[in-house]
């Protein structure tokens, strides 16, 4: 997956080895299959082809198509694209980190993929998008007018369609949101029913919560730099006799081998009942 920012314009890199001589990309939206860019051209590198992303003007799910031509014919990869409400910690931060400063040692897609890919396992694992970004969730109704989400922090519904018929006008302005109980409130009820309700909102942090920036740099850093400590070692000793015991994925219970990662997915963890 690659994150781009709500209105930022951004660079969408797909690392490839095929070593296309051309190639085009088709991007659309997922919630309704509007076609967001057309077989546009890409730029073609050693080892990656690349497409500048116009500004998007809202949270949205996209899915990238890129057609690549090689020696042995043309080649077809489709990957999802998060258009986010705000970005984890920016590349420059990252590279603050020695030895991330060096450009040509970890160039900028490996950091950027590597700092995704901590972000999509934070936000699973806290059950909340730390970026924000698009939902969509088919839920049963109970008859009432509050009806639960599984879904941490909703912020705002996009779209609303019960028993396949989409709410429109007042029906779907006049729905109120709850973040912090995670609820939508309709004074009309929701009808009973077994997944008969499909939402597509925005949820998530509108800005990325304090220590997540500097948490994800050292987590990137971890991840992409080799160390002389075997990952599984769970303690160090010095010349001098003494012993530092070491951080394990999967000790005691930790998630990630960075504190600090551990402590916001504990600090920021949605749980959802049954309603």
């Amino acid at each position: 997956m690659q994150r781009v920012v709500k209105g930022v314009p951004a660079t969408l890199t797909l690392p490839t080895s095929l070593k296309a001589s051309a190639g085009t990309v088709t991007i659309t939206r997922d919630r309704d299959a509007t076609s967001v860019v057309s077989a546009a051209a890409v730029t073609v590198a050693a080892t990656s082809v690349s497409y500048v992303l116009a500004g998007q003007t809202d949270e949205a799910n996209l899915t990238a198509t890129w057609s690549l031509t090689t020696s042995s014919g043309t080649v077809t990869v489709s990957e999802p694209i998060e258009v986010t409400s705000c970005e984890a910690v920016s590349v420059d931060e990252i590279r603050l980190r020695r030895p991330l400063d060096d450009v040509n040692r970890y160039p900028n897609a490996q950091l950027i993929r590597a700092r995704e890919a901590l972000v999509s396992e934070m936000s699973d694992r806290a059950g909340v998008k730390f970026t924000g970004g698009e939902f969509t969730v088919t839920v049963d109704g109970n008859g009432g007018t509050d009806l639960f989400l599984p879904v941490g922090k909703p912020r705002s519904v996009t779209s609303v369609s019960i028993n396949g018929t989409a709410l429109t006008g007042t029906d779907l302005t006049d729905i109120k949101v709850d973040a912090r109980a995670g609820v939508l409130y309709r004074q009309a009820y929701w009808p009973s029913g077994r997944l008969n309700i499909t939402i597509t909102g925005v949820s998530g942090f509108a800005q990325p919560p304090g220590g997540l920036a500097p948490a994800i740099a050292k987590g990137v850093r971890y991840m992409v730099v080799d160390s002389p400590t075997q990952d599984r070692a769970i303690s160090v000793s010095s010349e001098d006799g003494s012993t530092s015991n070491l951080m394990v994925a999967g000790l005691r219970n930790a998630i990630f081998a960075i504190p600090e990662l551990n402590m916001l997915v504990e600090a920021h963890r949605q749980t959802f009942g049954v309603a």
